[in-house]
């Protein structure tokens, strides 16, 4: 496992390294082998190859939570007494990753979401239930990932009373089961797909000889 720390947000160096990386926001189609899979590694590859330079994206919604996931995070280090390490993103293997909001002491970390009213209001409301199933595989991606024992999954907004809301996870073995098998067929995927394109290319450069 490697931890990456420091590294400026929306820069060309973030997005190259963010590369041919399977990440835990995928995890549902990993886990289940969906058929998207396959689309999934395909835009992997053709980002990797393509020369084009990613640009900054923004909407009200990620402008939303880089105002007050600070805000969260501090909340969460007053109500729990627990001290936040952030770190950028962390490296299962080479090409395997995930990006927590922070590490959490030895054994944990926390995941932050800065829902709108009526998100916010049904996680109050519903508490577990109201946790989307691709969040729970993500969350257990990232657990396999780092090793970590225990996952604070935070919701903040601060126009409710219950303005910080956080549920601990813990690892689901049956998903890790099924998240390694998918890891090891990704990874011969991705090494079929580029010994593909590079032959491909070495025939193109054969012919004009």
């Amino acid at each position: 496992m490697k931890i990456h720390k420091n590294i400026e947000q929306w820069t060309q160096e973030r997005f190259d390294i963010r590369k041919l990386k399977m990440t835990a926001s995928h995890a549902t189609t990993i886990g289940n082998c969906w058929k998207w899979l396959d689309t999934y590694i395909l835009e992997l590859i053709t980002e990797y190859v393509s020369t084009w330079e990613k640009k900054h994206f923004s909407n009200e919604h990620t402008d939303r939570w880089n105002e007050l996931e600070p805000i969260a995070r501090n909340l969460y280090e007053m109500t729990t007494w627990n001290i936040v390490d952030e770190v950028w993103f962390i490296e299962y293997e080479e090409n395997i990753w995930c990006s927590p909001d922070g590490l959490v002491w030895d054994d944990g970390w926390i995941e932050i979401k800065c829902l709108d009213d009526k998100k916010h209001f049904e996680m109050i409301l519903e508490w577990e239930s109201a946790i989307a199933s691709w969040y729970i595989w993500q969350i257990q991606m990232s657990l396999l990932i780092t090793w970590r024992k225990r996952w604070d999954y935070v919701w903040y907004n601060p126009n409710f009373k219950d303005s910080l809301l956080i549920y601990r996870i813990y690892p689901d073995e049956v998903k890790f089961e099924k998240l390694k098998i998918w890891f090891e067929i990704w990874k011969t995927k991705i090494k079929e797909l580029l010994y593909k394109y590079e032959q491909r290319w070495q025939d193109k450069k054969n012919l004009k000889r």
